[in-house]
């Protein structure tokens, strides 16, 4: 007699699972995207007491393309972004004819652009920061110790997305 699944069976849940699972895989597109240096960055010349903590990703939803976009060309999209002093993105803009992004504004379709920067806005950040530590203190790159200030700084990045 053959085996019934219960439905709360754990094979039952992963035949499911592998059922949702293949299904995104063969109906979303997929989403590529890396930090890139932004266009016309300085360097920040850091003082011999000071640490520049980077911002660190803890929240990066990718875009949900709209269903019935047309055609699968690949298309590259630059954002520029401004994270916080509270690690929130505070402002996502697209940039265009870059070296990594090199199609103009009126080739890429809208509802490309809308759906990336709305989940940009999304992202959540640990704060930039500049650590100044005391005079004699062991400087850390980390900022950890007694004798350090760390203090949170806003802070312009830029990723390419590629569709």
């Amino acid at each position: 007699m053959p085996e019934i699944l219960h439905p709360a069976s754990p094979s039952t849940l992963a035949v499911l699972l592998m059922i949702v699972l293949t299904a995104g895989c063969r109906t979303a597109p997929e989403v590529g995207m890396r930090m890139i240096l932004p266009p016309g960055a300085a360097v920040m010349d850091v003082p011999k007491d000071k640490v520049l903590l980077m911002a660190a990703p803890v929240s990066q939803p990718l875009p949900v393309l709209p269903a019935g976009l047309p055609g699968t060309r690949e298309v590259s999209l630059c954002i520029e972004l401004i994270v916080d002093e509270i690690g929130a993105v505070r402002s996502a803009v697209p940039i265009y004819e870059l070296p990594e992004c090199p199609l103009a504004e009126a080739r890429i379709d809208p509802r490309i652009v809308a759906a990336t920067t709305d989940a940009v806005m999304e992202w959540q950040f640990l704060a930039a920061a500049v650590c100044t530590f005391a005079d004699g203190a062991l400087k850390t790159e980390d900022c950890s110790g007694n004798a350090v200030e760390v203090s949170a700084i806003p802070i312009r990045l830029s990723y390419v997305f590629s569709f």
